[in-house]
Formats: structure tokens, C-alpha cells, sequence
């Protein structure tokens, strides 16, 4: 009855073709696959590129602000250095006024009958030697130099009596307030 039909072509013709359209949704998702693993690799290696450009630009400025920090540092330094100097140039001028004053004060202070032989100075204060006809006029040098302005507390170090009576005496410089040292500077201009 049915001699004539074959079914077995058509369903291998199918099968084939089944097989070609797997074969060729295969071949195509790996080519796809392998273009986006390309194209991610390239994007990525772009972008770690660009980073890289920005990391070395980045380097750059951080070693130019290092070197500006470096000058910032150096400057700081020597201001601090000369700050110091104008300190000890000041110092010296204060030191030199209140010489001058204290010079100048000695023989308005001295009482009669008393002379200085010699006077060294440092510092601290003044070491003056010299005769005095008695040791009374010693005394009043001393209570005179104590209520000046520009002498300190004073002591008797020795004193020879005999015809005359030879003294050596310790005048100190009081406390020099960097206030009071611009009050002098200023009057001495």
C-alpha cells in the first residue's frame, strides 16, 4: 500500500540542517564571545593607560609640591635664623643704650670725695674699683646707685682701709624687659 513514500530523506535533510544552524549559533556566540572579551580587553587596557597618564601626571605634581614644601621649609628656616639675629641685634642695641645711660649716670651719682680707678663691664653688670676718703662716701655710692633707674642692687665686694680707703664694688643691671628695651630705643632716637 504504501510502497512509494520514504520518510527517512526528509527527516535526515532536517536533521542536517539542525545541525548546520547549531554549527552556525555556535560559530557566531563564539565569534561574539571573542569580540566582547576583545573589546573589553582593549576598553580596560585604554582605561589602565589613562590611568597610568594620570598616575604619572599626578607623580609630578606631588614631586613639584614636594620641592615648593622643600623651599617653603628652607624659607621658614632662615626666617627663624633671622629672627634670631634681629633678636641679638636687639639685645645689643638695649645692651648699648642702657651702657650709655649707665655711663652717663656713674659721675652724676658719685659723691665728693670718691674716684674711680677702674671699670669693667659685662652682662650682668658693672665691677667698679676706686678710693673713697672714707667709707661713709662708699655707703652713699651705694645707696645712690640702688635708687637709680638704670642700676640694679649693688654689693661691696672689698674694701682696704688705710689713708684712704680702696673699694671694689658690684653694680648689676636690673631685668631688662623687652618692653622697657623698646621705651629706651625709642628715647634714644
Amino acid at each position: 500500500m504504501s510502497e512509494g513514500i520514504n520518510l527517512l530523506p526528509w527527516r535526515e535533510a532536517r536533521r542536517s540542517r539542525q545541525q548546520r544552524r547549531a554549527l552556525a549559533t555556535a560559530i557566531m556566540l563564539w565569534v561574539l564571545s571573542l569580540a566582547t572579551v576583545a573589546a573589553s580587553w582593549w576598553y580596560f587596557e585604554g582605561e589602565i593607560r589613562f590611568q597610568r597618564t594620570r598616575n604619572t601626571f599626578l607623580e609630578g605634581q606631588i614631586a613639584k609640591v614636594d620641592r615648593q614644601l622643600q623651599e617653603i621649609s628652607e624659607i621658614r628656616q632662615r626666617k627663624d635664623e633671622l629672627i634670631e639675629r634681629m633678636g641679638v641685634i636687639h639685645q645689643l642695641q638695649a645692651e648699648r643704650i642702657r651702657l650709655v645711660r649707665g655711663l652717663d649716670h656713674l659721675p652724676r651719682e658719685l659723691p665728693e670725695g670718691v674716684f674711680f680707678s677702674s671699670l669693667e663691664r659685662d652682662n650682668k653688670g658693672i665691677n667698679l674699683t676706686g678710693i673713697a676718703q672714707s667709707s661713709s662716701r662708699v655707703s652713699t655710692l651705694m645707696e645712690r646707685l640702688d635708687q637709680t633707674r638704670i642700676f640694679g642692687h649693688s654689693e661691696l665686694n672689698i674694701i682696704n682701709v688705710g689713708d684712704t680707703h680702696q673699694f671694689e664694688l658690684w653694680v648689676m643691671y636690673p631685668s631688662l624687659a623687652p618692653t622697657d628695651a623698646d621705651a629706651d630705643s625709642d628715647n634714644a632716637q
